[in-house]
């Protein structure tokens, strides 16, 4: 009887086994999608720099060398934070993934010390099932003897 509970037992930690294993493959693949999006961003970023950096230019050169008012002088600023500001969150849309990507680390690390865990315990059940497995074997011989 107790070989029939250990063997039940044993099915019961395999199925949360696969369980763990699944869930650290989806991590695993949810962490890839992240890091992919992390390259695109950086991209963008990277982009979005070089276009402000341009502008920033081309708006130099439109207005050097000559006598502005006041309110040119304002307008030309706020074109100049617009430009700015598109960086500004790239940049912040940049450290927000890359916060997503760690937190994602962590959950992987956790999803793959519990499918090990898991494993462990099935290999256990397995080597005391077949320890006692051998035993009866052992116990049949002596009283056959």
């Amino acid at each position: 009887m107790f070989l029939s509970e250990l063997e039940t037992l044993r099915r019961l930690r395999k199925h949360r086994a696969d369980r763990a294993e699944r869930a650290l493959s989806e991590a695993k693949r949810h962490q890839r999608a992240l890091q992919l999006q992390v390259e695109q961003a950086h991209q963008l970023l990277e982009q979005t720099r070089l276009q402000e950096a341009e502008e920033a230019a081309a708006l130099l050169s439109k207005h050097q060398g000559q006598v502005l008012s006041f309110q040119q002088l304002k307008s030309w600023g706020t074109q100049e934070r617009s430009l700015s500001a598109g960086t500004q969150r790239e940049r912040a849309h940049l450290q927000a993934l890359h916060g997503q990507h760690e937190q994602q680390m962590i959950h992987i690390d956790s999803a793959q010390k519990q499918a090990t865990r898991c494993l462990r315990e099935c290999e256990k059940l397995w080597e005391l099932s077949q320890l006692l497995v051998q035993e009866e074997n052992e116990a049949r011989t002596c009283e056959q003897t």
